[in-house]
Parts: structure tokens; sequence; C-alpha cells
């Protein structure tokens, strides 16, 4: 599944780039930078400002697969997290442990996708709202970025729980 994150996460980086900047130079001088909880705009701002979404998502991104490139090194040093079974997981050989740190990779990975769905859709939303297509943000197709999240939260983390412990007795994951 990581592999499929990272694609999808590149893919979405991509998408997010390239709309944001082919569209750039046709946008008015101001556009939407906020909307309330009805999904109408409630500030509006630059052109510029557009642009700092598109760096927010890459900045989330970054920070995300940072701290995927930590791992090791917090599997070195465990200290810092929160692992059901702590001592017991720790006393085990690195390469028993080593299902549970991929398996934490992917999920930020995971995480990562879902972010870039929902800047992505919120960038499509904005748009839509420049064009005078729709006077409000699209909330149904917030809303499916925001389920995307619920569903890899409820996916991983009980898995993510009872991973240590199943490493721990030895069973096969």
């Amino acid at each position: 599944m990581r592999k499929i994150y990272d694609v999808l996460n590149a893919i979405l980086l991509a998408l997010t780039t390239y709309t944001v900047l082919s569209r750039y130079a046709a946008l008015p001088g101001r556009v939407p930078v906020h909307f309330g909880i009805s999904g109408t705009p409630d500030r509006w701002g630059s052109k510029s400002e557009f642009l700092v979404l598109v760096a927010v998502s890459w900045g989330l991104t970054i920070l995300f697969y940072a701290f995927t490139l930590a791992v090791p090194r917090l599997a070195r040093n465990p200290q810092y997290l929160n692992i059901p079974r702590k001592d017991e997981f720790l006393k085990l050989r690195p390469e028993k442990q080593a299902p549970f740190w991929d398996f934490l990779q992917e999920f930020m990975a995971g995480l990562a996708v879902s972010v870039n769905l929902i800047f992505y859709l919120i960038i499509q939303g904005i748009l839509r709202v420049v064009d005078g297509r729709t006077a409000a943000l699209p909330t149904r197709n917030m809303f499916a970025g925001l389920a995307v999240l619920v569903l890899l939260i409820v996916l991983y983390l009980p898995r993510m729980f009872s991973l240590p412990k199943k490493l721990i007795r030895g069973d096969e994951f």
C-alpha cells in the first residue's frame, strides 16, 4: 500500500500545483480564501493568497514524509513514542519490530493522501466559486475528502494498537 500512497501523493500534488498554476493568470484580483460553515465565502483575498493552499499542501506532505524518514531513527530511540506494551516491544529484535515501523510509515503516507485530496477538492471548489458555477464551496466534495481521512484512521489505528501485541506474541500479521 505504501507505494500506492506514494504514487497517489505525487499525482495529487502534481494535479494541485498544475491546477493552480494553469489558472493563476486568469484569476480575478480577488478570490475567496475562507468559507463559513455553509460553504459561502466569508473572506476574500488577493489571488496570491490562493498560492498559499499549494504551499500548505506541499508543506504538510513534506512534514508527513519527514516523519516517515525519521521512523528508523525513532525505532532506534523510541522513548518519544507511545507504543502499546512498549517495554516488551522494545525487547524484540529489530527485524521483529520492523513490521510495526513499516506500518507506521504506511499510515503517515496514507494520511498525506487524504490531506492532499482535501486540498485538491478545496482548490477545485474555490475555482468553481470564482468561475460563478456555484455560490458556495461544494461541501459534498469536502465531506468525501474528510471521509477518506476518517476511513484511514478507522482502518489503521486499531491495527496500529494491536500490532505490537501480536509481534510480542509471535503471531503472524
